[in-house]
């Protein structure tokens, strides 16, 4: 008879001493072998990546590069809309004060035709003439007050060196403040701009003893 073992009716091998058991051949299956898989990288490991607080010198660098486009633009901008509404403002003036030359050129013919008409009435022989001029008066001044031209208040109001020259004065125990009394020539403004002041004669206050504490001439 032969030494070796038998095989057991099942057909198994028997198990190794100790427990271990014996290594299979490897089979041969016909596919690609099979690759073990690579250890783990530094980059790969189980503890991630921390990104860097700071940034590089050439990204701080765009940065503010970045910035002070930004503020360069922000400047421009507001330059911008500054120049934009200066224009605006200026062709609003243009257009609100364009009829200053001519409404100059006109207030001295105005002055004539007024003229000519105390002068006519004064004769008192034509009043035909007299209504003729009153009338083309009356239209010149409306024609002056439809493109904002107005008569400066004088006679009775508050003296105002801003709107009224004085060419004479005298002292009045009727008034508490400088006041216009006389208009000699009438003055005239286009909206809140002076074309030319009118002339007038003005009432100061009375100081006792003979001063006056209101305008002086």
């Amino acid at each position: 008879m032969s030494d070796l073992p038998r095989r057991p009716a099942g057909g198994r091998a028997p198990h190794a001493r100790g427990g271990e058991q014996p290594s299979l051949p490897a089979v041969a299956t016909g596919g690609p072998p099979v690759e073990e898989a690579p250890e783990a990288s530094e980059g790969m490991s189980g503890a991630p990546l921390v990104a860097s607080p700071g940034l590089s010198a050439s990204e701080e660098g765009l940065r503010r590069e970045l910035d002070e486009r930004n503020d360069q633009f922000l400047r421009l901008a507001a330059d911008f809309e500054n120049f934009r509404r200066r224009k605006a403002q200026e062709l609003a003036d243009r257009s609100r004060y364009a009829p200053e030359e001519a409404a100059k050129a006109l207030l001295p013919v105005l002055d004539n035709l007024r003229r000519a008409l105390e002068h006519s009435s004064v004769d008192g022989d034509d009043q035909q003439l007299q209504d003729g001029l009153r009338m083309v008066l009356l239209q010149f001044e409306q024609a002056l007050r439809s493109v904002g031209v107005e008569a400066v208040e004088t006679v009775g109001a508050r003296f105002d060196p801003a709107v009224h020259q004085a060419i004479g004065g005298d002292e009045s125990d009727e008034v508490t403040e400088d006041t216009v009394i006389a208009e000699l020539q009438p003055g005239y403004r286009l909206h809140d701009r002076l074309l030319r002041p009118a002339l007038v004669r003005v009432a100061h206050p009375r100081r006792g003893g003979g001063g006056s504490a209101g305008l002086q001439l």
